[in-house]
């Protein structure tokens, strides 16, 4: 769905201080992928700090998970004071199980050498939450309203973005297989990436 400029800047102005109410039904993320070796790999959360997860694959061995693991269950957030045309802005949640159980969300993290940025889980629904969308078809995807290549930057019609990639990562002294975010239209750097689709599929 398209909006004007001035509609979505206020929508993502908004998001800041939107309280993510709404939870989904849980569900399951599903890689697609031409790479059979990633292609109907699901996502679990895997331990990169304190109460933090990364994004991992499930079936892919890494120094950090040499052996295969369960895929969790994810729930998608989104406010109820947010209104406006489907598909609607939210968060990506999870419960990190313990003893309370630890709501996460994932946030972008970024290293300034890296060309991708890392989904990371933590703890709460904060600021620094990153704001997504599932489309008509489930597939997760960034939104945006600047056209970056042209110069000078134009501004218009909201599209959504699928620049996910399953690339090897570290963080934190993990090594993991796990989703990243391509920073611009080119491929991580990083060797042995290979593009994904992430579509939502209920349990």
């Amino acid at each position: 769905m398209k909006f004007t400029t001035n509609l979505a800047a206020l929508a993502l102005a908004g998001l800041a201080s939107a309280q993510y109410d709404q939870a989904s039904k849980p569900f399951q993320l599903v890689l697609q992928s031409k790479d059979k070796t990633v292609n109907g790999q699901k996502l679990a959360a895997c331990h990169v700090g304190a109460a933090i997860e990364s994004l991992c694959l499930t079936e892919t061995a890494s120094p950090s998970k040499p052996d295969p693991i369960k895929p969790v269950a994810f729930r998608f957030n989104t406010s109820s004071n947010a209104g406006g045309e489907p598909p609607a802005w939210g968060i990506l949640t999870y419960d990190l199980p313990a003893q309370p159980v630890i709501p996460s969300s994932v946030e972008f993290w970024i290293d300034p050498i890296a060309n991708f940025a890392l989904p990371l889980l933590y703890p709460g629904s904060g600021s620094g939450s990153q704001s997504l969308v599932f489309d008509e078809k489930d597939l997760l995807a960034v939104q945006g309203y600047v056209d970056y290549s042209v110069n000078p930057p134009k501004a218009g019609n909201t599209t959504e973005f699928y620049r996910w990639y399953a690339c090897p990562t570290y963080y934190a002294g993990y090594q993991y297989p796990a989703l990243t975010w391509a920073l611009g239209e080119g491929k991580p750097e990083t060797p042995g990436c290979a593009k994904v689709d992430v579509k939502r599929v209920f349990v």
